[in-house]
Order: C-alpha cells, then structure tokens, then sequence
C-alpha cells in the first residue's frame, strides 16, 4: 500500500468510501519548496536523531522543510528507522534515510522519489524522455499537458482512479487501464508538475509507464528496465576540455558536432554536464563539506555493495570495484558506526567483507583485501 506526500493508517471501516481526486493549479495546493529554494534546501544543514517509523520520519521532513517526498508502494512504511546526523545536507540525509530503507533517492523537478533502486535510477530518465516525446511529437498535443499542476486525493484512493480522472481532465483515456493493479492509497499531493512527470511517478510504484497511442489515448506499457536520454547543448569546447568532459562523465556518450555537443546516458548526468558547461569551465570539484565532517550509520543486514554505493554517491564519488571485489560484496552486514571519518567509514565497510579501498580524484577504488 502506497503512503505519498500525505501518510496515515487506512482501517477496514473507511475501505467503502469512494475515491476523491482534486486537481488544482499551480499555487493552490500546499506550499512545496521548488526551484533555488528547493536546491538550497537540500545543501542545508541538518542535524537529528530519528528512532521511529520510515513514515513518521517523512511525514515530519514533508512538513517541517516544506519538500515533497513521494514513497513507492513497494517500501516498507512502518520499517523501524535509527538514524542520527549532525551536520549533514538534507540531500545527504534522505541519502542515508533511503539506505536504511533498503530504498534509493530520485529527483523528479522538486518531488524526491524514495523506491527501489532499479526504479530510481531510471526513473528521472524516463520521466524526462515521455516530456521529451510530447514535445517532439508529430501529433497534436493540447497546451495544458505542458501546464503544470498539482493533484491531491482523499483516502482511501484507487491508483487507477487517480491516473483516470487526472487523465480525463485532460480530454484523455486509457485504452487499457485494468494494467493498473488494485491498490488503496492514504491521502496525498503531487506539486505543480507536466502531466508527464505526474504520470510516471504515479505509474512506477507497479512496474509501469506509459505512452500515447493517438492523441487523445494512453496506453499503459510496462517499465523499461533500460533507457537513454538525449539531448543536445550548444556549446562550443576544445579538444583538451572535451576530453575531460569525457573522463569526468564517463557513463555518457558525448559526441561533438561543429558547435554544439550531443549527449546520450541517464538524465541525471546529462544535467549535470549541462549545469558545468553553463558554467563556462569544464572543471568540477569536490562539494566542500564542513571541517571534521564525521558520519554516524547504523543498518542491519544490507549487501556492502549497497552501503559503498550510497556513500559514494552522497559523497559524489565514482566506483571502480574489481571482478575479486564484486565477488564479494554481496556479502550482508549489519554495522552501528558513529562519529566516525568518511575514510573511518569506508574502512569499516570494507572490512566486513574483506575488501579495501582507496579514493583518488573522485574515484573510489574497491578491491579485494590480501589474505
């Protein structure tokens, strides 16, 4: 069962009400940080002690920090959470939440995403290809697809009346929405998103996604356990720059065409790119953290290779594990860390699993320890 943007316990007695959708525009729904301030939200600082269940944990974020965090029908909710940060970004907060969660963090605009990770790391990618298809597509596509808007319901709510009657707002049906698996949600909202976005984050929770089949019919297909993102930035850069563009973005293909670059990979690291080049350098470096930053941790039965890939990826680092370390790290552990250094971190990890490692220009380096 689903607890989005608003958490609370269904019980037997309200199964038999109907379900209510409200779709309201921009601005008349609750007030969700968006834009610099979102970004500047997630760089804060925060420091907190949590014990408690996952929903509480987000339910407080949600209503304290004023971000949408949007949990995916497959996480657990009542999940017991022990999570302590002093310091801490709030994105590297969420980071460490979703780790304790046995979940992984996507951004989609100012909705952060918390689901199993096979979904979040193609989940903004998705999102920003059907954008991309209403925008090139051949066919007509009403204005108000690109408008964004909020959407609420009212517990308890069938999915697929949520996605229907946000759908028949629009002058649009689903040839197939019995694909849309019976489900009850609790209350919730999305922010003012296209109704692209809208509808792949409502839609990833069962596997699924969808795609136009005219231009008043939606089809529900299912998830694609692959997908590439392209663009196009118009920008001239030199070999030498292009070259290092090319090692820092290694996951992505980028090819240069006179005065412009065209780039094919994961949406996330496409926008990365593009954020650096607007920047007019094509040099990054490490995100500053605070003097004597130290990490606490605490997770029960989780595979290393899940804990050093959370971390390198709060800590914007790049993994390069050897064949002999990835025979190991599937090893499942359960560590309590505290007040410790990330090099003090990384070395209890690696050492549940006997593995060892070394970070060097922005690459974590995993290997198997000598016996």
């Amino acid at each position: 069962m689903n607890r989005a943007c608003g958490i609370r316990n269904i019980t037997v007695a309200t199964i038999l009400l109907t379900v209510g959708i409200t779709t309201v525009s921009s601005g008349q729904s609750t007030k969700w940080l968006s834009g610099v301030e979102f970004e500047t939200r997630l760089k804060a600082p925060v420091t907190s002690t949590w014990k408690q269940p996952l929903r509480d944990i987000v339910r407080s974020l949600r209503t304290n920090l004023g971000i949408c965090i949007f949990m995916d029908r497959r996480i657990d909710p009542e999940q017991s959470i022990e999570l302590q940060v002093e310091a801490l970004s709030l994105e590297q907060t969420l980071r460490r939440l979703a780790l304790l969660a046995n979940a992984d963090l996507s951004f989609i605009r100012n909705v952060i995403y918390l689901g199993p990770q096979d979904t979040t790391n193609l989940l903004a990618t998705v999102a920003e290809i059907q954008a991309q298809n209403l925008r090139t597509a051949r066919m007509t596509i009403q204005p108000a697809l690109f408008r964004p808007t909020s959407i609420s319901w009212k517990r308890p709510a069938q999915p697929v009346t949520i996605l229907t009657e946000d759908a028949n707002l629009l002058t649009l049906t689903y040839s197939n929405p019995k694909e849309i698996p019976f489900d009850l949600w609790d209350s919730g909202e999305l922010p003012a998103l296209p109704f692209a976005y809208r509808t792949t984050i409502l839609l990833a929770g069962f596997g699924k996604t969808f795609q136009f089949t005219d231009n008043s019919t939606l089809q529900v297909i299912d998830f694609p356990q692959q997908a590439t993102y392209q663009t196009t930035i118009n920008r001239r850069i030199s070999p030498s720059n292009l070259a290092r563009v090319r090692k820092q973005f290694p996951t992505l293909k980028i090819n240069d065409n006179a005065d412009k670059l065209t780039v094919q990979g994961r949406w996330e690291e496409a926008n990365q790119l593009k954020r650096l080049l607007n920047t007019g350098t094509a040099t990054t470096t490490n995100p500053a953290t605070p003097a004597g930053q130290v990490y606490t941790l605490t997770v029960e039965n989780q595979p290393v290779q899940a804990i050093v890939q959370a971390i390198a990826q709060q800590e914007k680092l790049k993994i390069n594990a050897s064949e002999q370390a990835q025979q190991l790290w599937a090893k499942r552990v359960s560590i309590e860390a505290k007040q410790l250094s990330l090099e003090q971190l990384l070395s209890t990890v690696a050492g549940k699993a006997m593995l060892t490692f070394k970070i060097e220009k922005e690459i974590l380096t995993i290997d198997a320890a000598d016996r």
